[in-house]
């Protein structure tokens, strides 16, 4: 067996087999499917059309060897040999492709196997034999190699005559899948040819996490159907049965322990934060104060759970950054500097980080605070000669605290005895001055009048020790500096509190009258040695009433509860409610209401009896039962006695299984063998398991009875040990700085691992700080239940303060229990709130006339609102002064500034200025009403020598092609639109192709300068071209441009042209030669022709017209001798213009066939 294919499970499961005993039996065929899953394994590269995939394997258990198959998934194709092939290319987006594929048996039956099709990586081509391999695919074979086989005995399993040999096997946790993820194959090889079908139950599978487990029914493959926990479940006992499917076989069940490999998943978690810690200032280097301690989650018995701890930040950094030192192991905080000075650095915090790997791994951060303790190192001296002579003139005083003013209050005069002989200036230092809380006290320079500026709290600090100070103004004398202690004294101002809300206890139910089992205790924030802080207990309200008001009392001074009636029953009122009232003022003064809950306890007055007439004969007849979780012992503690009605007649022996016994957590739950007493041996966590299931037997000592086995369902109650924690934090949240006032805008979230059925687990959330507390201290507040936050006040300006850090508390037992801070930080975002606003109202410019697209001017505006936000952002547009649509404005490339441009021409002769208002807004609309901001932009139009203007700009005339020399054809003149200053206007030709034309320069008239011909190449379309220029006489001259078009009648001055000017003839019965005419006239003056032969033409050759008249047919009316020949025709348009066209004729000896047939001197 290969080891490489256990690599998905890390482990290797090897089987001891028993000797095999064959089961003689043949159960007769049943047709399907070899496999109820099967897997085909394919490169990404080989997903084309008609790959052949695998081959699935139908039994019909009559002979045939073809079989019609259905894919569920069109794509694919089966055909009735079972191959498995690509209809057309497929993408494997998740990595896998699971169909079905049907086939019918010859009853008609439909049968189903499911088909995975999983891409595989080239990478992984080195152990391709266990997987389908491509050129010869199949089912994945690893299915095969990982099997747990029932182990063969005709007497029995090896071990324990009935035991499995087999050993747990590990699965890793957080796997990815994909799922089911294939574990093993189970697989019972005792009944020879026997069909077995295989079930599992057990943990995982019909318990909880019920569905974690399951099994093919026909093939044995057990799979995993979501990835492990090993902090929720660290391992599974799963129980295998294997039945005949046709024949009544049956395999005894087996046990299969799968455990569950730890990965670090989780981070370490600080037993408290902040810890606490005094050091002596006098400390010595290496002297260790205090420890902090975290936790991890993760397996203790690997590296994941080993933490470490380092020092990250110390607050102040004074006398150096390295006062303090941690020991990375154990947590222990150490000084590591000389230096601690209480009087200058009272109190440091320090950042601590846990990680775990060692250090390597996740990591947590917590807080430790550290008090530096006096060590009288600077004791209060007097100098008791100077004070005899020049001493302080001061009372020693007390002061009330939550004093009303009006502040700043009179406290008292400090006065030197210098003060008789010179002007005294007065100081004072010390905490309340320059030390936190700094500005609580004040004095007047020159009187010493002593002042508290705020009312002072004794809870918050109880006394203050102030230093005075006294120095001569105009003399140099100075008083040595002087201690005043100042003293709060209590009011009382405080509630008390209960030190946990419920209060959880247990009582039996034949307990005494008088008997003490539980105590409540509430502490009271007020002076300790006044009545202020003196707590009384009493209980005002019992809940159940019965039997009597009155079954419990408390002592008044401790808080202890005891018995105060008997009649107590667990079978009746199993659990009391007692509300608890703590006074302070010895009772009179402030009080705190609470709850104790009181769970009476079995006395064993009703034993549990096997009911010998209950169902099945003998069942078990108990009930599930509770038992506190976080129980403080002592252990092993009894909770009930377990009980056969056989034990009338004969000595019975007890023991216990399953969970807690000699399952996870095995050990927890034990059973005296005799008596039947069960026992818990160490505390519950209801958290860790919420429930027990503990199977009872009894058996008979020197007789063969036998109980049939009890289930005992074991339930912790919860109590209140978890507090809350928040889902993450901080929280992140944003609102409109213009949200309306009970607007919602984001939800804190936290989760308590207690009871959620119990008030353990309800959560209420408050907001205890608002940083900052601008314009208000309550600008939000929080839905208690939801912990939706929301907008409680307006005032919101992003603009002063864009952020705000609420510190939340979430707290159990609906607000009164444990409780945990988070924090939410709040991004106000921009409501444009602030309208932009123009830098500057007021513009003049100058812009030359005719220019389009020219820059008129920038207008640049400032906006209070969020850069680069839309109402930031600027739009331009203007509102009056541009009634011809002459400007355009846009938004500049820093969107703070509008750019206005010309979009049409100027024009200075009809307006020579313009006067524009320009109104900026933002792309998003204004919140409220904002006043806008407009701009006044003068634009004056600067005049600029403007070309003169033909009108029309082409001209077109009509005039004959033979018109005379000098003949005028038109005066065309152009206008100058520079109305305000008068020019002369020279005119000259630009563009005269043929050279036909002159021009006047003063006058513009345009005459015939050479003859003109309308059958000339630069006539288009009967139309010929002239630029004509006229210039004004500016000192910079401007040119305007008109077009001349002659359109010219045709006169007819061209004769008819016979193309044709050579021609071959044979001489003797030859076709006649058609020849063609051209006449370069308009057809009004060309054809239709006439033609006549010429001198001695007309003696050998005859010439006529074609049916169109458009082509002369020439022909030899005689033979003549072999020879060159001049053919002179004249032809006649139908004006009877003619002209004398010679034709060269070259005539040949039409016998010499060849001679024609290689030349192809006939023309036809």
């Amino acid at each position: 067996m290969e080891t490489m294919k256990f690599v998905r499970l890390g482990v290797v499961i090897f089987l001891c087999k028993a000797f095999v005993c064959g089961f003689a039996e043949e159960s007769s065929c049943t047709p399907g499917f070899e496999s109820e899953f099967l897997v085909f394994k394919v490169h990404r590269d080989d997903l084309h059309q008609g790959k052949r995939l695998g081959r699935v394997i139908f039994n019909t258990c009559d002979g045939r060897t073809r079989t019609l198959f259905q894919s569920s998934d069109k794509r694919f194709d089966v055909n009735t040999d079972g191959t498995v092939r690509l209809k057309r290319q497929v993408t494997l987006h998740e990595g896998h492709k699971v169909f079905s594929v049907h086939a019918w048996d010859s009853s008609g039956k439909k049968h189903t196997v499911s088909v995975r099709v999983e891409r595989v990586h080239h990478h992984e081509d080195h152990h391709m034999d266990t997987v389908m391999n491509i050129s010869s695919p199949q089912m994945e074979s690893h299915f095969d190699d990982l099997v747990l086989t029932f182990p063969k005995s005709s007497t029995g399993l090896k071990r324990a005559k009935r035991g499995w040999v087999i050993p747990p096997f590990n699965v890793m946790e957080n796997s990815r899948g994909p799922f089911p993820q294939w574990l093993v194959k189970i697989k019972s090889d005792s009944f020879s040819g026997v069909q077995m079908a295989y079930s599992i139950t057990g943990e995982g599978a019909d318990l909880d996490p019920k569905g974690t487990f399951t099994v093919e029914r026909l093939s044995g493959y057990l799979f995993v159907t979501r990835p492990l926990d090993r902090e929720r479940k660290a391992s599974y006992r799963i129980i295998v049965h294997a039945t005949g499917v046709d024949v009544n076989v049956a395999e005894k069940p087996m046990e299969i322990i799968v455990n569950v490999m730890d990965q670090n998943d989780n981070n370490p978690v600080f037993t408290q934060n902040p810890f606490n810690g005094n050091v002596p200032e006098a400390a010595i280097i290496g002297h260790e104060f205090m420890t902090v301690t975290a936790t991890d989650a993760d397996d203790p018995d690997t590296d994941n759970a080993v933490i470490r701890y380092s020092l990250i930040k110390q607050d102040p950094e004074s006398p150096n950054p390295n006062i303090f030192k941690i020991n990375s192991v154990t947590g222990g905080i150490r000084v590591n500097s000389l230096g601690l000075d209480k009087e200058k650095w009272s109190k440091y915090t320090l950042t601590v980080v846990a990680a775990d790997l060692e250090g390597r791994g996740y990591s947590t951060t917590g807080t430790a605070v550290i008090t530096v303790t006096d060590s009288n190192d600077n004791a209060p001296q007097f100098d008791q000669t100077s004070r005899a002579k020049r001493g302080w003139v001061i009372p020693p005083f007390n002061v009330p605290e939550n004093s009303r003013g009006p502040f700043p209050q009179w406290l008292v005069q400090i006065k030197s005895d210098y003060s008789l002989e010179a002007q005294m200036a007065y100081s004072i230092t010390g905490e309340g001055v320059d030390l936190d809380p700094k500005g609580t006290f004040t004095i007047e320079r020159l009187s010493g009048n002593l002042f508290v500026t705020r009312p002072l709290d004794r809870e918050t600090k109880a006394s203050y020790r102030l230093v005075a100070h006294a120095t001569g103004v105009d003399v140099n004398i100075v008083e040595r500096p002087m201690e005043i202690i100042v003293n709060v004294l209590d009011q009382n101002d405080n509630y008390p509190n209960f030190t946990q809300n419920p209060f959880n206890g247990r009582v039996p139910e034949a307990a005494d009258k008088g008997h003490e089992f539980m105590t409540v205790t509430a502490t009271d924030a007020d002076d300790p040695d006044t009545d202020n802080g003196v707590i009384r207990y009493s209980i005002v309200k019992q809940d159940p009433a019965l039997p009597n008001p009155n079954m419990f009392q408390i002592n008044s001074v401790t808080g202890g509860i005891y018995v105060n009636s008997l009649g107590l029953d667990k079978e009746q009122w199993s659990k009391y409610t007692l509300v608890i009232m703590a006074a302070d003022l010895e009772g009179r003064g402030f009080s705190t209401t609470g709850t104790a809950v009181i769970t009476v306890t079995d006395s064993n007055d009703n034993a549990p009896q096997f009911d010998q007439t209950s169902r099945a004969k003998r069942d078990w007849v108990i009930p599930p039962f509770s038992v506190i979780e976080n129980s403080r012992g002592p252990f092993p503690m009894k909770l009930v006695q377990i009980k056969s009605d056989y034990s009338r007649d004969a000595q019975m022996a007890y023991r216990i299984t399953g969970e807690g016994a000699d399952l996870d957590p095995k050990g927890t739950f034990t059973i005296e063998r005799l008596s039947g007493n069960l026992y818990v041996t160490r505390p519950l966590d209801r958290e860790r398991k919420a429930s027990y299931r503990i199977i009872a037997h009894a058996t008979g000592v020197d007789v063969n009875i036998s109980e049939k086995p009890m289930e005992i369902i074991v339930n912790p109650l919860d109590q209140n040990d978890n507090k809350p924690v928040f889902t993450q934090n901080p929280f992140n949240g944003n609102v409109h700085e213009a949200a309306d006032k009970g607007h919602e805008f984001m939800t804190v979230t936290a989760t308590d691992a207690d009871d959620p059925d119990t008030d353990n687990g309800v959560i209420r959330y408050s907001l205890v700080k608002q940083d900052p507390e601008s314009p208000n201290p309550n600008m939000f507040q929080i839905n208690s239940v939801t912990g939706g936050i929301y907008v409680n006040s307006s005032g919101l300006d992003r603009e002063k303060w864009s952020k705000y850090t609420l510190t939340v508390v979430a707290a159990d037992l609906e607000g009164r229990g444990f409780s945990t801070t988070g924090t939410a930080v709040i991004t106000v975002t921009d409501s444009n709130d602030n309208a932009p606003q123009f830098d500057q109202t007021s513009h003049t410019v100058s812009v030359p006339e005719n220019k389009v697209g020219a820059e008129v001017a920038k207008l640049t505006v400032t906006d209070g609102d969020e850069e680069g936000s839309p109402a930031w952002s600027t739009k331009y547009r203007i509102i009056s002064g541009d009634k011809g649509g002459f400007f355009n404005v846009s938004t500049g490339p820093s969107q703070l500034e509008g750019v206005i441009t010309t979009v049409k021409p100027l024009d200075f002769e009809k307006n020579k200025q313009y006067i524009l208002s320009v109104i900026v807004e933002n792309d998003e609309p204004f919140v409220g009403s904002l006043a806008t901001s407009t701009a006044t932009v003068t634009v004056n139009v600067e005049d600029v020598n403007e070309p003169p203007e033909f009108n029309p700009k082409e001209k077109i005339i009509y005039k004959p092609e033979d018109s005379p020399v000098d003949t005028e054809l038109v005066s065309y003149t152009a206008t100058d639109p520079d109305t305000g200053k008068p020019q002369k206007i020279m005119y000259k030709i630009s563009n005269d192709p043929a050279g036909w034309l002159s021009v006047n320069q003063n006058t513009g008239l345009i005459k015939v300068r050479k003859p003109m011909d309308k059958e000339s190449s630069y006539v288009k379309d009967g139309k010929y071209k002239a630029i004509i220029l006229a210039v004004d006489d500016d000192k910079l001259p401007a040119t305007g441009t008109g077009t001349l078009i002659i359109e010219l009648s045709d006169v007819n001055d061209n004769a008819p042209v016979i193309n044709e000017r050579n021609i071959k003839i044979c001489n003797r019965g030859s076709a006649p030669v058609l020849l063609s005419i051209t006449d370069k006239d308009d057809p009004s003056n060309a054809g239709p022709f006439t033609v006549e032969t010429q001198g001695e033409t007309s003696r050998n050759w005859s010439a006529m017209m074609n049916d169109t008249s458009t082509g002369v047919f020439l022909k030899l009316k005689s033979t003549l001798k072999e020879g060159e020949y001049n053919v002179v025709l004249r032809v006649f348009d139908q004006q009877r213009l003619f002209q004398d066209n010679t034709i060269q004729a070259t005539v040949f000896d039409c016998e010499k066939a060849s001679f024609l047939e290689r030349h192809s001197f006939c023309l036809r």
